[in-house]
């Protein structure tokens, strides 16, 4: 019975601090007008879970403003990559490209697959490494290259809450993206592929320092 209470206590807590985490990241990515916003936001809800997780716990404000530049930088990498892809799915669907079609078609698809694992994770290594843009970037691509499994579970864990949303609507505007960010992290945290420690923020095992 002790049990229950505690498992049932702890999921209140975790409902509450992610109903407290949609709710920053609405306000702080209205406080920078959304356009430069969003994406240090989102960096800041990755935080605060690492933070949660490792009981270190974190200020989403001084997050929001300390991962601003990096944030930004990356978000928009990946929104570029993810208007290239999209730019070459409706040409691949519009133009007669003959024999080749179904060669670059598979290609798209592949390379789709990669940059949504890749956009996945991103956002988990950010929070885990004080690195620049460009290294993240870089981290990212060799965590999906060196642990494609792991990776292709995080992008899964994502997908079913994606789905669960879009099943029901409603959980929408009360958990956002706090409860992918939650349940991603929590995922590649138990993988042990980061290091562990609450202030550890170097590690060779995906091949960067």
């Amino acid at each position: 019975m002790r049990r229950v209470l505690t498992w049932h206590t702890r999921a209140g807590e975790v409902g509450l601090l992610l109903l407290k985490l949609h709710l920053l990241w609405v306000v702080w990515s209205l406080a920078g007008g959304i356009v430069l916003g969003v994406f240090p936001a989102t960096a800041a809800v990755y935080g605060v879970v690492r933070g949660e997780l490792l009981g270190s716990p974190r200020e989403f404000r001084r997050l929001w403003r300390q991962e601003f530049r990096t944030a930004n930088a990356v978000g928009y990498v990946f929104a570029a990559a993810w208007a290239v892809l999209l730019l070459d799915r409706w040409l691949l669907e519009t133009a007669d490209l003959g024999v080749v079609e179904p060669l670059l078609g598979a290609l798209l698809w592949l390379t789709t697959l990669f940059v949504s694992c890749m956009t996945v994770n991103i956002w988990i290594l950010a929070a885990h490494f004080a690195e620049g843009p460009l290294a993240l970037v870089r981290r990212s691509a060799i965590l999906v290259l060196a642990r494609p499994l792991q990776a292709l579970v995080a992008l899964l864990v994502v997908g079913v809450i994606l789905c669960g949303y879009y099943l029901v609507p409603g959980l929408v505007p009360v958990f956002g993206v706090a409860v992918p960010a939650f349940a991603s992290f929590a995922y590649v945290w138990g993988t042990a592929v980061l290091p562990r420690g609450p202030g550890s923020f170097h590690d060779t095992s995906l091949g960067t320092s």
